[in-house]
């Protein structure tokens, strides 16, 4: 089966000089770029893939906006904007293919969570959405709210970024599922070593240990997929940057998201259609 692969990074791309970095950036970018990103595509079996603007490279959008013209009937993208950013820019960014833009605090060189309101207000003409990448912990005791503000849809990036010893019953949890119930937000089921506890300083698990991890990430995937099966997005996370764990091939990448939705049916949605109405993406056949 075919599908989209809703969250992948390029760093590279011909006739674009090599993007400084943001101040702080939390890792050195590989030298990958929209090439490289195909071959990615076919080792998990997609036919079309998702680039989100890197952290490390800010608001500067030229690499993400070069790879997306080479390749404009397969690719979509996520771009890092602010209440600054001017409106001729959004424009030219969705002329492009872009659909969305990305607020976070996971890494230095993202737009601040608190402006959640009034970044989606900025980009509701557009007809684009929200990814949010935060630990909802953090933000339990106002970010709901603030999403059922949002005029836009919302995108949890990396399932609300919540470790594997995260319970059910814990209110950050118990909030995500609320606003998928809601049709409030979406998930992305994607970052699955980033949710290993304590991940930022670990070493490799032993075999017991990760077990256990992903067991408990199974468990929490069939939960959005029992309340939500229609707001949810699968992504890789390649080139898997920042990462104390070793990285996922792509077989592997595959493996998992078949043993978390084993259903065809239900999968060709996550992976498909679902995905094809976030990003807007022209119908064709899979």
């Amino acid at each position: 089966m075919t599908g989209i692969d809703a969250h992948c990074h390029v760093f590279l791309a011909d006739g674009v000089p090599r993007t400084p970095l943001v101040r702080g950036a939390a890792y050195h970018p590989p030298k990958v770029d929209v090439h490289d990103h195909a071959r990615h595509l076919d080792d998990v079996g997609c036919n079309r893939g998702v680039l989100v603007q890197p952290s490390a490279y800010g608001q500067d959008h030229r690499c993400l906006l070069a790879s997306l013209r080479r390749r404009p009937g397969t690719l979509r993208g996520v771009a890092c904007i602010d209440l600054h950013t001017p409106e001729e820019s959004l424009r030219e960014m969705h002329d492009m293919g872009v659909r969305a833009t990305r607020i976070q605090d996971g890494y230095p060189g993202g737009v601040p969570v608190e402006s959640l309101v009034d970044i989606g207000e900025r980009v509701s003409p557009l007809g684009w959405h929200l990814e949010l990448w935060t630990d909802v912990r953090q933000h339990v005791s106002w970010l709901a709210d603030a999403i059922r503000r949002c005029p836009v849809p919302v995108v949890l990036d990396h399932q609300g970024y919540l470790p594997s010893d995260v319970g059910v019953d814990d209110p950050a949890l118990r909030s995500i599922l609320c606003l998928l119930e809601q049709g409030r937000a979406w998930v992305a089921l994607t970052g699955l070593e980033r949710l290993f506890p304590g991940e930022a300083g670990a070493t490799r698990p032993d075999a017991a240990s990760w077990e256990r991890h992903e067991e408990a990430i199974a468990d929490r995937v069939r939960l959005f997929v029992e309340t939500r099966p229609d707001h949810l997005l699968w992504g890789s996370d390649w080139p898997h940057v920042g990462l104390s764990l070793p990285p996922p091939t792509g077989r592997e990448l595959r493996a998992r998201l078949d043993r978390w939705i084993p259903d065809r049916v239900t999968r060709r949605q996550v992976m498909v259609d679902n995905a094809k109405r976030r990003y807007d993406f022209v119908d064709t056949v899979d």
